[in-house]
């Protein structure tokens, strides 16, 4: 039971990472019209996720597990799933996914700063 709680509780961690990953290239489309290209640009990052964060060298899982936490959308959940998560790496997966979405959010309302309507 406790291995079902703790994966169940990674893949909500994992579903708000990704939702505060997308929700800041929405966010920035004020400044940006087209944020197409920056969507692929994410979308080819997220494909890194296939892999387990261990396969990767040194400079690349620092950079996919604190800049863009792909180790915390892919590889957290699925050992939790296996049964093989530490609790440390338990609580950084749902620390990392509070602080993605108070993030998002203070960054949504720094655009809000910037936004004029098109209409007036």
């Amino acid at each position: 039971p406790l291995t079902l709680l703790g994966a169940a509780l990674m893949l909500v961690a994992s579903l708000m990472i990704l939702y505060s990953l997308w929700f800041v290239l929405a966010a920035s489309s004020i400044w940006f019209v087209k944020i197409w290209n920056a969507t692929e640009v994410l979308r080819s990052v997220l494909v890194a996720g296939r892999f387990p964060v261990s396969a990767f060298p040194a400079g690349l899982r620092a950079f996919f597990t604190f800049i863009v936490p792909v180790a915390f959308l892919t590889t957290v959940p699925a050992e939790a799933i296996l049964g093989r998560a530490s609790g440390p790496w338990l609580l950084a997966g749902g620390a990392v996914a509070i602080g993605s979405v108070v993030v998002s959010r203070r960054f949504w309302q720094f655009a809000l700063r910037f936004y004029t309507s098109a209409s007036s």
